[in-house]
């Protein structure tokens, strides 16, 4: 079994995303990692969504987690890698770590999305060309 890939984001941390106390507010980091998750979509070749149904879409989000490292705290770029800790029949769950600009891990966490029938909103299982496209970002081969 090979290493899965990780997507890199450069993402960047502005004024408007501070807290009071000038930590990144804790909210800004599920921005964060959605602005990851997107560029995830874009690396496997595809376009904006739902305009290409080789993502699947739609799908939901059914959770998020946030574990908070170390704090950022002040305006800098920070480094986001992203990977596929587990590939169900119809869920997905991606994993993500940021880095500070000084290398020091800010936040790990994790989104769970789900695909879903676009009448009837139910879960409905990952077509095999969307398991092909994201099978190199997957942690378990077994899953993909």
């Amino acid at each position: 079994m090979s290493e899965p890939i990780a997507l890199h984001s450069k993402q960047y941390v502005y004024f408007d995303m501070m807290d009071p106390q000038h930590h990144l507010h804790n909210a800004e980091y599920l921005v964060l990692f959605e602005r990851a998750r997107f560029e995830l979509w874009r690396a496997l070749g595809e376009g904006a969504y739902p305009e290409n149904p080789d993502l699947d879409w739609p799908y939901v989000v059914a959770r998020n987690e946030i574990n908070y490292r170390a704090p950022v705290e002040r305006i800098q770029p920070v480094d986001i890698f992203v990977t596929v800790s587990h590939l169900g029949n119809s869920s997905l769950t991606l994993s993500f770590k940021m880095y500070r600009e000084d290398g020091e891990l800010a936040a790990e966490g994790l989104t769970v999305i789900v695909r879903v029938d676009p009448q009837t909103r139910r879960p409905r299982p990952w077509s095999e060309k969307f398991r092909s496209l994201i099978a190199p970002y997957c942690a378990d081969a077994k899953d993909a």
